[in-house]
C-alpha cells in the first residue's frame, strides 16, 4: 500500500500540470479572442470616423443641391405648392384659432389661478374653476361687441353710406365759401378740387364696399359656426391640459436634438412666449384704453360717428407707428365728409389723447415689454405685413423684439469671446453678462 503512494502523487503532479497547462492555453486563447475583437472593434471606430469624416465634408453640399432642387420644384409649381398649402391650413384653422383663443384665455386663467384662487391648492378644481371665469370672461367680451358694438357701427357706416350725397352738397358748399375767402389762384383752386373729389369718389367706394363686406362677413361667420365649435373644443382641453402639452413638446424637442441645441430651442420658446404673453397683455389694454378715450372725448364735444371712430383708433393701435396715423387720417376724412368745420378739432383731439395714452398709460401698462426702437418696429410692421398679412401686422413686434434679443446675444458673446482670446479680458464672458449687455 505504501508503494502505491509515490504513483499516486506522479498521478496528481501529472493532472495538476494538465490542467494549468489547459488553464493557460484557455486564457491565451481569450487573450488572443480580446485582441483580435479589440482591433475589430478599433478598424470599426476607424471606419466609423471616416464615415463621418466624409459624411461632415458632404453634408454642406448635399444641403446646398437639397435646398436648391426644393425651391426650384417650388418655383416650378408654385400654383400647385400654394394651393396644397392653403388647403392644408385650411384644413388645421380650427386648430390655429384653437390655440390661439387658449393662448389669450390663457391670460386671465393665470392671473386667476395665481392672485384670485392662489390659496387653494393644485387640483383639477381649481383649474376647472379658473377656466370656466376665464372663458366667461372672454365669451362675454366677444358677446358684448357681436351685439353692442358692432351692430352701431354697421348702423353708423350705413348711415355715412347713405348720407353721402347731402354731406358732399355740404362739404362743396363749404369748400367753395372758403376758396373765395382764401382767394386762390384759379389754377391752384382747380387742382385742390379735383384732389378732393378724387378722395370722396374712393371714399363712397371704400363706404359701399365696407356695407357689402359687412354682409358677406355676417355670412360667413354664419358658416364657420363648425370652426368655431371645434375650435373651442381644442382651446378647452389645450387649457385644461396645457402642462401635460408643453412637457411632451419639450420631450419631442429633447429627443430630436442634442442636449446643447434642446437647451437653447427651449430657451428661445419659453423668451419667444414671455414676449407674447407681454406685449398682447399690454396691448389689449391699451387699445381699450385708447378706444375708450377717444369715445369720451369725442362725445363730450359732440363729433359725429363718435363709436365707429373711437373702435378704428383702439384696433389700429396694435399696428405701432402707423396704426395711430391711419385712424387719425381715417376719422378726419369722416368728421370732413359730416362736419367739414371740426375736422381741425378733431385732429387735435385725437393727438391730445395719443399723447396722454402714451404718456400716462403705456409706460405703466406695456412698458419695456418690447424694447425696440422704431426704426425696427418699422421694419418688423413692413416684413410682417408684406409676408404674413394681418396675422404678421399682429405678431411682427414681439417676435422681432424676440430676434433682435438673440442676435445682440450671439453678437456680444462673440465679441467678449475674441476680446478674451486676445487678452483684453482676464475670465470669459458668463451668460448674465451677455444678458446685461443686452439689455443695456
Amino acid at each position: 500500500m505504501n508503494g502505491d503512494k509515490p504513483n499516486e502523487t506522479r498521478a496528481d503532479g501529472a493532472l495538476n500540470e494538465s490542467a494549468e497547462r489547459a488553464a493557460q492555453e484557455a486564457a491565451e486563447q481569450a487573450e488572443r479572442k480580446a485582441q483580435r475583437e479589440r482591433v475589430q472593434q478599433k478598424k470599426e471606430a476607424e471606419e466609423k470616423r471616416e464615415k463621418q469624416r466624409v459624411w461632415r465634408s458632404a453634408r454642406v453640399p448635399l444641403a446646398v443641391a437639397l435646398v436648391t432642387v426644393l425651391v426650384y420644384e417650388i418655383l416650378e409649381n408654385i400654383a400647385n405648392v400654394s394651393n396644397a398649402v392653403g388647403t392644408f391650413f385650411s384644413v388645421l384653422k380650427p386648430v390655429f384659432v384653437g390655440i390661439a383663443f387658449a393662448f389669450i384665455a390663457n391670460m386671465p386663467m393665470r392671473f386667476l389661478e395665481t392672485r384670485i384662487f392662489q390659496k387653494w391648492k393644485i387640483c383639477s378644481l381649481k383649474r376647472a374653476v379658473c377656466q370656466v371665469l376665464a372663458m366667461a370672461f372672454l365669451l362675454l367680451i366677444v358677446a358684448a361687441v357681436l351685439f353692442l358694438i358692432i351692430p352701431r357701427i354697421a348702423e353708423s357706416v350705413v348711415t355715412l353710406a347713405n348720407g353721402m350725397d347731402s354731406y358732399v352738397e355740404s362739404l362743396t358748399v363749404w369748400g367753395n365759401d372758403l376758396w373765395d375767402k382764401l382767394n386762390l389762384n384759379p389754377a391752384i383752386e382747380q387742382r385742390i378740387q379735383s384732389v378732393i373729389g378724387t378722395i370722396l369718389a374712393q371714399m363712397d367706394e371704400l363706404l359701399s364696399t365696407l356695407v357689402a363686406g359687412a354682409a358677406k362677413f355676417t355670412v360667413s361667420v354664419a358658416a364657420t359656426v363648425v370652426d368655431v365649435f371645434f375650435a373651442a373644443i381644442i382651446s378647452i382641453y389645450a387649457l385644461f391640459n396645457k402642462e401635460k402639452l408643453i412637457f411632451q413638446a419639450k420631450k419631442v424637442v429633447v429627443a430630436i436634438f442634442s442636449e446643447r441645441r434642446a437647451t437653447r430651442v427651449l430657451e428661445v420658446s419659453t423668451r419667444t412666449n414671455q414676449a407674447l404673453n407681454h406685449y398682447f397683455y399690454g396691448m389689449i389694454i391699451e387699445c381699450t384704453i385708447l378706444g375708450t378715450l377717444c369715445f369720451i372725448g369725442m362725445t363730450i364735444f359732440g363729433f359725429p360717428y363718435a363709436l365707429l371712430i373711437s373702435v378704428v383708433v383702439g384696433i389700429t393701435q396694435i399696428v405701432p407707428i402707423i396704426g395711430p396715423w391711419v385712424s387719425a387720417l381715417f376719422g378726419a376724412l369722416i368728421i370732413l365728409v359730416s362736419d367739414p368745420s371740426r375736422v381741425i378739432w378733431f385732429i387735435a383731439l385725437v393727438l391730445v389723447v395719443q399723447q396722454i395714452e402714451a404718456n400716462v398709460f403705456y409706460p405703466r401698462v406695456v412698458g419695456n415689454a418690447v424694447g425696440l426702437s422704431g426704426i425696427w418696429v418699422m421694419i418688423a410692421v413692413l416684413l410682417g405685413s408684406g409676408l404674413f398679412g394681418i396675422v404678421g401686422i399682429v405678431l411682427c413686434v414681439p417676435v422681432m423684439a424676440v430676434l433682435y434679443t438673440l442676435v445682440s446675444e450671439w453678437v456680444n458673446r462673440r465679441v467678449e469671446e475674441k476680446r478674451f482670446a486676445a487678452g483684453m479680458r482676464e475670465t470669459p464672458p458668463t451668460e448674465e453678462e451677455i444678458e446685461g449687455m443686452t439689455e443695456r
